[in-house]
């Protein structure tokens, strides 16, 4: 969306910034270290934008060491997201990606329940590891950025909100280029394999506040969704056969 007119980098040296970001959140480095670490990436990159969504992850040291910093954050409605999520990890295992893949997803699956059988068959994460962290992403960006320096845009409205993200930005709407890359259209015929209300129990035990706080137009659909399977509030309310 940027990159005709501005300097700008999609997951620059992915690899050593996923390293350093789960060397600091694993203890090995100091807080003062990964500080000194996102100044000199800076200083190297120069960018006016940059898309990297590992990031949210020391995001309080990023609107602390750059007070004039902005921060576009994007949310994909979770059942969406979840889908996309699995397709991604199953067409592509890009190199630079296997130690954050490692730490935040296959390391933390220790089970799999007998409706995602396929996801173990398949070397993917279970639906509890893969919703916890998007869930996670959402409250750190909430906690962490700045309440005046933060805009949050739906990514089914990216086309339509241009004009709010130039105003935030303070460019011109001109300036900005709607684009969507990286898609993946054709899915992989497993994931169809999925019990449908396994998955929406899932989605709903785990970005319940997302989607209040986001999709309220959803809510109603879940609602509905969870009544007639018997949970509330991501538990069953009644014994399931």
């Amino acid at each position: 969306m940027f990159k005709n007119n501005f300097d700008t980098c999609h997951e620059p040296d992915i690899e050593s910034t996923n390293h350093h970001v789960i060397n600091y959140l694993e203890g090995r480095i100091s807080a003062r270290a990964i500080r000194d670490y996102i100044v000199a990436r800076d200083k190297r990159f120069k960018l006016e934008m940059e898309s990297t969504h590992s990031l949210i992850y020391i995001s309080r040291e990023l609107a602390e060491l750059f007070p004039s910093a902005k921060f576009v954050v994007t949310v994909r409605e979770p059942l969406s997201w979840i889908r996309s999520r699995i397709n991604f990890h199953f067409k592509k295992h890009p190199e630079e990606w296997e130690e954050y893949r490692q730490y935040f997803w296959m390391d933390r699956t220790k089970v799999y329940a007998k409706e995602e059988s396929s996801l173990e068959e398949h070397g993917l994460a279970s639906l509890d590891v893969y919703l916890k962290q998007y869930a996670e992403h959402y409250q750190l960006a909430l906690a962490n950025l700045p309440e005046d320096r933060r805009l949050f845009v739906t990514t089914d409205h990216i086309s339509d909100e241009t004009s709010k993200i130039a105003d935030f930005l303070k460019i011109k709407s001109s300036l900005i280029k709607v684009a969507h890359s990286n898609a993946e259209p054709d899915k992989a015929a497993f994931i169809d394999e999925i019990d449908r209300d396994f998955l929406l129990r899932k989605v709903w035990k785990h970005c319940e506040p997302t989607i209040r706080h986001f999709f309220s137009e959803r809510i109603p659909f879940y609602e509905e969704n969870m009544n007639r399977l018997g949970w509330n509030n991501g538990q069953p309310t009644r014994n399931e056969p």
